[in-house]
């Protein structure tokens, strides 16, 4: 008999020959980027461009600018002398003879003159009067005008707040067009991995490696990551139209291809300051700038009690036959009024500025505090915020490794298709998550930055 080999033991450093990672092309419709917005930004001065010019909330405060200025001009008109002037021509239908201005009869203009005293009115008398008037002592509406003024510093407050509300708003805007811009472009890049496993699946059930089970599971987690294309893709959009509202258009507004979103926010930081103290944000001037308004106003019903003392004159001027016109008659006068007694409208208005004054100071008071507890939670968020994404950004790590190894595995035969479908879902979910985290930091350092600012263009 031939003679056996002798019998050798496996070298255990020998490591069978593993295949190349499978290399699938694939293909897929909801591939193809998200479609550019209409219309796309460039820079934060464009976007600050187009706030000016088309924000109703901004040209609304504009508007209550120009009310307080009217209101302030009005309350400086009840101070200064007032002129008018009346033409007028009247005829006596029962006697054309007897003429009668101003309640007077027999010729004579209000009872005092007439033909005696070498006036001859003409039968149809025209009849000019001026009458000019010119407050002497008037303590309510002094007071008044120093209201109106105090208002148009509340006004101006008003729209300082409003315009870093808008900047607020835009800011969050930009961020979120900014982010589920990334947030599309994520879904498909998970969608491009679920249809690589999908092929990877029926690939190996074509060579009878796999089962017909390991296909639907796996085509299962493709048409998951289908579905969040579509409604990222959704997102997307609802954003940009969010952000055009922001900006005053209806159409949707997106960010030009390239733009990073640090130079906006760069931009936004620059238009805007921090402020010295909490104190100086514009809400809580505007409020307390009401408050004075509201105890102005208890002042000036007071002020209603007082006497009022004003210069009148009256001149009057007729048609006379012959001739054309004479002045008969100029009278300088002063008129001084005793509000004795007006029914208690006054105890009224002032019960009723009492009231508003308690709200004022309610308001006031309130908006403190919530300032204050505003401005500590954007600060906290801005921490908690850094932390949660790089917690995120750990799991997302360790589940592209989790996922790595399971299709790995299930390509040499070494794994199961639900290893494979649950590591590319917790990817999926780590890639989102990722995601979102980054958009609350950049949400949560813009409301950090806002919360202590001014903003002046």
């Amino acid at each position: 008999p031939a003679p056996t080999p002798p019998r050798t033991d496996p070298n255990p450093d020998d490591v069978p020959d593993v295949p190349p990672p499978f290399e699938a092309n694939v293909s897929d419709p909801l591939l193809a980027p998200a479609p550019a917005a209409p219309l796309q930004l460039t820079s934060w001065n464009e976007a600050l461009t187009l706030l000016r010019q088309r924000s109703t909330d901004l040209q609304a405060a504009l508007g209550q600018i120009e009310v307080a200025a009217g209101a302030w001009r009005i309350a400086l008109a009840n101070l200064l002398p007032s002129v008018t002037g009346t033409v007028g021509a009247q005829y006596n239908v029962l006697n054309p003879s007897l003429i009668a201005v101003g309640g007077g009869a027999g010729g004579g203009l209000g009872g005092g003159v007439g033909t005696g005293a070498g006036i001859t009115p003409t039968e149809l008398l025209g009849v000019g009067t001026i009458a000019a008037s010119v407050p002497v002592v008037d303590l309510a509406s002094l007071y008044a005008l120093g209201s109106a003024k105090e208002n148009r510093r509340t006004a101006a407050l008003s729209l300082a707040e409003t315009r870093r509300q808008l900047t607020r708003g835009l800011a969050q805007a930009l961020v979120s067009v900014s982010s589920t811009e990334r947030l599309a472009e994520v879904n498909r890049v998970n969608l491009r991995t679920a249809l690589e496993r999908l092929a990877l699946a029926q690939r190996r059930f074509e060579l009878g490696a796999g089962t017909r089970l390991d296909v639907v599971r796996v085509e299962q987690d493709a048409q998951a990551a289908r579905r969040n294309v579509v409604t990222g893709d959704e997102d997307l959009r609802q954003a940009r139209e969010s952000l055009g509202l922001a900006l005053g258009t209806p159409s949707a507004v997106g960010l030009a291809k390239g733009l990073e979103l640090n130079t906006l926010l760069q931009g936004a930081k620059q238009t805007c300051h921090p402020l010295e103290s909490l104190e100086r944000r514009a809400d809580i001037a505007a409020a307390r700038s009401r408050l004075v308004v509201a105890e102005r106003a208890i002042g000036e019903v007071k002020r209603q009690y007082a006497p009022t003392l004003d210069l009148t004159s009256n001149t009057t001027a007729l048609t006379v036959n012959p001739g054309f016109a004479e002045v008969p008659i100029w009278n300088i006068g002063a008129s001084l009024v005793l509000p004795f007694w007006d029914g208690g409208a006054r105890e009224g208005r002032l019960r009723q500025t009492r009231g508003q004054l308690e709200q004022a100071r309610a308001d006031a008071v309130a908006r403190e505090r919530n300032v204050v507890v505003e401005v500590t939670q954007a600060k906290r968020a801005v921490q908690v915020s850094l932390e949660t994404r790089e917690l995120a950004d750990r799991e997302r790590m360790l589940a592209a490794e989790n996922d790595r190894l399971s299709r790995r595995g299930f390509e040499v035969g070494t794994g199961t298709s639900l290893e494979l479908v649950d590591a590319a879902g917790a990817l999926r979910q780590a890639e989102l998550a990722l995601v979102i985290r980054d958009f609350q930091l950049r949400q949560a350092q813009v409301d950090a930055f806002l919360s202590e600012a001014a903003c002046e263009w």
